[in-house]
């Protein structure tokens, strides 16, 4: 039985494709796989379909352009060695056609016509981030600055899901302008998404066939804290810092794993605030907003997000305009899409056009700001989206 199997094996090595054949079938990640090795010793990799009727096979090495072995595949599973119970003639007699294909690779992960394996699939949800943008600013009644350069960044951006829930973590993430300088940074945040299976209420309807329609209140939490913002006006320098924001959350629309949203989310955070001008002063803020964010294909390429929030900061001391209260309204629609992988890591291209009108600030005329962004981010980790 080994010698009618060498047999077969020397014989796939004969018939064997050319290297350029890039039409070849690719094996499944999904069915077992089984290897033997021929005359020469080379380690041939070969699945079957049994509805098919068909075994594909291909060598267990990378090739180069002439199609000679150089090393073992990357990312291969193990590929245990075929037992006595394997017999071509009984396969051939059984009407199975053996055809040269390519080596199986790993979900989100594919190979070339050489074996080569490279990553396809990425999740810019869950990634570690570095990025430049070009960010010209625009404010209601003065020039627009078009020198204004970006860098933005994420220590850790993390989502899991587990059936019911999506739990979503960031670690030090945010963003920098340049000339004039501002900044703005997230130390940790943390929510929660939750899709209840129960309906809130079921409202069946009798025009026609009757029918049900259930109402779910799909409620999460939102925490951040450590939040801290650098804005400059003509008066100065100011720090603004965050010690922390709860909010509860209420999805209109949620995807099969959570991963894209509509919703509305509101609640309360505590501030500190230092300016040149007025010196430190504390508030209550209650804050609300409106989010969008989704991703557009199973592969991870297109992402889009869209935010509209308001904050109405209550401090305990007067500001300089002798007023307790102030307002800070922000809007964001951003696009980001993959283009291209360096190390099997993706850069992508962000695009993102976004206002803000705030009377929080001495030297800061209540008048809308706009900004629009372009620039790259490279992920130094993405790994492929969930199955």
């Amino acid at each position: 039985m080994r010698a009618v199997f060498a047999a077969m094996i020397a014989v796939i090595g004969i018939v064997r494709p050319a290297v350029a054949d890039d039409a070849r079938p690719a094996m499944s990640p999904d069915r077992p796989v089984q290897c033997g090795r021929d005359r020469e010793g080379q380690l041939w990799r070969i699945q079957c379909d049994a509805a098919a009727k068909v075994c594909l096979y291909a060598p267990n090495d990378e090739l180069d352009l002439d199609g000679r072995r150089t090393k073992p595949l990357d990312r291969a599973r193990s590929c245990p060695i075929f037992d006595e119970a394997f017999d071509r003639g009984k396969l051939e007699a059984q009407g199975y056609k053996l055809v040269a294909g390519i080596p199986d690779a790993p979900w989100g992960w594919m190979r070339d016509d050489r074996g080569r394996v490279f990553q396809t699939n990425f999740d810019l949800k869950r990634r570690l981030y570095i990025g430049a943008s070009y960010s010209p600013q625009w404010v209601t009644h003065s020039p627009v600055d078009r020198s204004r350069l970006a860098m933005n960044f994420g220590l850790l951006v993390w989502e899991d899901f587990d059936g019911d829930n999506r739990h979503r973590l960031r670690l030090v993430e945010g963003d920098v302008h340049l000339e004039p300088f501002s900044a703005e940074l997230v130390l940790a945040h943390y929510e929660l998404s939750r899709r209840f299976i129960d309906p809130l209420l079921r409202v069946t309807t009798f025009v026609g066939t009757p029918q049900r329609h259930d109402l779910r209140l799909n409620l999460g939490m939102w925490t951040e804290a450590g939040r801290m913002e650098a804005p400059r006006s003509t008066l100065g320098d100011s720090y603004l810092w965050r010690f922390g924001s709860a909010q509860l959350i209420l999805d209109l629309w949620q995807s099969a794993r959570l991963d894209s949203y509509a919703r509305l989310r509101g609640g309360v955070g505590v501030d500190r605030q230092y300016t040149d001008v007025a010196g430190n002063r504390s508030a209550i803020v209650p804050e609300a907003a409106f989010e969008i964010d989704t991703v557009l294909d199973s592969a991870g390429f297109h992402n889009v997000r869209f935010e509209l929030s308001e904050e109405l900061p209550q401090y305990f001391l007067p500001l300089p305009n002798a007023q307790t209260q102030a307002h800070r309204l922000r809007a964001k629609l951003q696009y980001e899409t993959i283009l291209l992988a360096i190390n099997d890591q993706p850069v992508s291209l962000n695009v993102a056009a976004g206002s803000e009108k705030r009377n929080d600030l001495p030297g800061v005329t209540d008048q809308w700001a706009f900004v629009m962004d372009a620039g790259l981010r490279y992920s130094l980790w993405a790994p492929p989206r969930p199955r």
